[in-house]
C-alpha cells in the first residue's frame, strides 16, 4: 500500500509526525524502515527517537558488514531501522529475521554449537515471529522526503511488499525540503499562510504530489543532459588522443 504523500509547513512539524508515527507502529510490533536523504537528516531524526524513548538503528555507510547485519534484521519484530540512501541494500529484508544472519552470528560467538541445528532453531523462531509481524501489517516504509531521482524514492519503497508480504510505504514532506524550495515551496507556504493552516497540521493534496514528480522529472532531464555533455566532450578528447598515440607511435 503506497500512501499518498503528507505534507507539512515545517521540517520540525514533519520530524514530529514521523516521530509520533513511528512511535506508534513500535508499540504495536510492525517493523519501520525510514529512508533519508543525508546523514545530517538521520541524526536529526534520531534525536528524536531517543526523546520518545524509541529504540533504532542509525546506518549511513560507515560500517559495511554491521550494517548489512542491521538491514537483514530490519523485518524483525518492533524493529526501526534509519538509512541514508538504503545503506546495507546488499541484503534482503525478510519478515521475521533473517534466518541464515541469526545462526552465522550465534556461531561465531560460539563454535561448539552446530551450525545446522542452529539454523533450525532460527527458522522456527522466525516463522512465529513472521506471522506476528505479518498480523501488524508488514514492513513499513517511511520517507523523510522525496530525493531528486524518483529512482531512489522506487527503490526505498520497493524494499516493502516483497515475495507476496504485506507492507505499506509513506513519504512526509516538508516545504522546507530542498525540491520543495528549489520547486514552487514558497507558492504552496503563502497559500498555506492565507488558509491559516496550523504547523503541525498536514495536507495531503495529489496536485503537490503530481508538481513533486514534475519536479523529479526535470531535475533528472538535466541531469541526464549532463551526461550527453560530458559525452560529447569525451568523443572529441577521446579523437585528439587517437592522433596523438598514432603520431607518438610512429615516431
Amino acid at each position: 500500500m503506497d500512501y499518498d504523500d503528507i505534507i507539512y509547513k515545517t521540517e520540525l512539524a514533519k520530524f514530529k509526525a514521523i516521530a509520533q508515527d513511528i512511535q506508534a507502529r513500535n508499540k504495536e510490533g510492525q517493523p519501520v524502515l525510514v529512508g533519508t536523504v543525508s546523514i545530517d537528516k538521520s541524526e536529526k531524526l534520531s534525536q528524536f527517537l531517543k526523546n520518545l524513548g524509541v529504540k533504532h538503528n542509525v546506518l549511513n555507510a560507515k560500517h559495511h558488514e554491521r550494517e548489512a547485519e542491521i538491514v537483514a534484521q530490519a523485518g524483525r519484530k518492533g524493529s526501526v531501522t534509519i538509512a541514508t540512501n538504503m545503506a546495507g541494500r546488499g541484503t534482503d529484508i525478510v519478515l521475521g529475521g533473517n534466518v541464515e544472519f541469526m545462526a552465522k552470528a550465534h556461531h561465531a560467538n560460539d563454535e561448539s554449537l552446530d551450525y545446522e541445528v542452529l539454523l533450525k532453531k532460527y527458522k522456527e523462531q522466525t516463522a512465529k515471529e513472521k506471522e506476528e509481524v505479518v498480523a501488524a501489517g508488514g514492513l513499513y516504509i517511511i520517507g523523510t522526503e522525496r530525493h531528486e531521482s524518483r529512482r531512489i524514492d522506487n527503490q526505498l519503497r520497493g524494499r516493502s511488499g516483497r515475495q507476496a508480504d504485506p507492507g505499506a510505504s509513506q513519504f512526509y514532506l516538508s516545504l522546507d525540503d530542498h525540491l520543495m524550495v528549489v520547486f514552487n515551496g514558497e507558492r504552496i507556504k503563502k497559500i498555506m499562510t492565507t488558509l491559516k493552516v496550523p504547523e503541525d497540521e498536514p495536507i495531503a493534496a495529489p496536485m503537490v504530489t503530481r508538481a513533486i514528480e514534475g519536479a523529479q522529472k526535470k531535475v533528472e532531464g538535466h541531469n541526464f543532459d549532463i551526461r550527453k555533455h560530458l559525452l560529447d566532450y569525451d568523443d572529441v578528447m577521446n579523437q585528439q588522443r587517437s592522433s596523438i598515440y598514432g603520431m607518438r607511435r610512429s615516431v
